[in-house]
């Protein structure tokens, strides 16, 4: 059986893209190989997979604030690792997390470069690392895994990165962790939400996540649709959300606007399971995992005409310019109006979930490490 490192390291309490992208491959990799995880004991608490597999390697606590972080992944971790004889050594995060110098047979995950196009999401010194420490070290890792040809395309773009040492490995989804034991009249009344729902889930962010902008497309519904639909958000608050929950309060559709917080799974299951549409219109992702997701619960899917979503729905999907209200307001409309484009969208959805699987997705990570491996010996 294959031994493979993975550095847990950025963890994010577990609420992020890249701590569900971590866990995923972490769950599916121990299915067939020997993990060695590095985690930071508060991290461990809540790392939600165990089998006899996996083996944890406790990383102090004083690591984890975040200059310290980087500064450890760089220049100790690559030490560390020559006392270990891993087959595969995986950096899960290399957007946040890389090393001065790689063994062979490391294999880097880059999500995405959103800072290079939503104004403000880092300060100076954040937007210092991407712009100049991430690319100076990324440039030594032996193989570069982008998880969409967006993401391939803006390496290439804003780090001049060779094609030759970047590989396109698409995340997978599980629709299994989606599966509720809640039917919808006991979803209904432990949540309170009586009407019909329009559906969005991302962490609570301003402006990346867009949800201002879906919440003015929502303003702009006639009357009959937002008397049979409200508009329901869940994820965690995060930079930003001050914003959006102070112009709700002065928005005339305050009360049908429902913010649920965040909800892990299985349970979050039930928020897509019992959805009307779906829309996903954040300013830009890597990937977007939630627009798989809501496929796979037989939801129709409308998204934001940026970054990797086009790429990443296909025909399954609707796009709109998530800069103008009034393509949003028409987009949800034309779904809401027609069963057929519903019942179409939701057949292809279900046809273009099954493209993308984490059995996939750590098989080619093992293939790429292997390739490396033997290229040096």
């Amino acid at each position: 059986m294959k031994s493979i490192l993975v550095s847990a390291l950025v963890f994010d309490e577990g609420k992020s893209g890249v701590a569900e992208y971590t866990v995923s491959i972490c769950e599916e990799l121990s299915k067939q190989c020997k993990l060695e995880i590095l985690i930071h004991p508060s991290d461990l608490q809540i790392f939600p997979v165990r089998n006899g597999n996996i083996k944890f390697r406790l990383i102090p606590e004083t690591l984890k604030r975040p200059l310290i972080s980087m500064l450890w992944h760089l220049y100790v971790l690559p030490f560390l690792l020559k006392a270990g004889n891993y087959d595969v050594v995986l950096l899960p995060t290399g957007n946040r997390r890389l090393m001065s110098h790689y063994p062979a047979n490391c294999v880097v995950t880059f999500h995405d470069l959103a800072q290079y196009y939503i104004p403000d999401k880092y300060d100076r010194l954040r937007m210092a690392y991407v712009k100049y420490i991430i690319p100076h070290y990324l440039r030594n890792a032996p193989v570069v895994m982008a998880i969409s040809e967006n993401t391939k395309n803006d390496l290439i773009k804003h780090y001049n990165l060779p094609l030759s040492k970047i590989t396109v490995n698409y995340n997978g989804c599980n629709p299994e962790r989606l599966r509720t034991e809640l039917s919808e009249q006991e979803f209904r009344g432990k949540y309170k939400i009586r009407k019909k729902y329009i559906y969005y889930n991302s962490r609570i962010e301003h402006p990346l996540k867009n949800h201002l902008h879906l919440i003015r497309a929502y303003e702009l519904l006639p009357d009959e649709i937002r008397n049979q639909f409200d508009l329901v958000f869940t994820g965690i608050e995060w930079h930003g959300s001050d914003i959006i929950h102070q112009y709700l309060e002065e928005s005339p559709v305050k009360d049908n606007v429902h913010f649920m917080g965040y909800h892990d799974y299985p349970e979050i299951g039930a928020f897509y399971r019992f959805a009307f549409l779906y829309v996903f219109p954040s300013l830009y992702e890597g990937f977007g995992i939630p627009m798989l997701e809501a496929m796979a619960s037989s939801v129709p899917v409308i998204c934001s005409n940026r970054s990797s979503l086009p790429e990443i729905g296909g025909d399954a999907i609707l796009t709109f310019d998530p800069e103008m209200h009034a393509d949003i307001a028409a987009k949800i409309i034309q779904v809401i109006d027609s069963e057929d484009l519903r019942n179409r969208m939701i057949e292809k959805g279900l046809a273009r979930v099954r493209l993308f699987s984490w059995k996939r997705h750590v098989g080619i990570i093992m293939e790429l490490g292997d390739i490396k491996n033997k290229t040096q010996h």
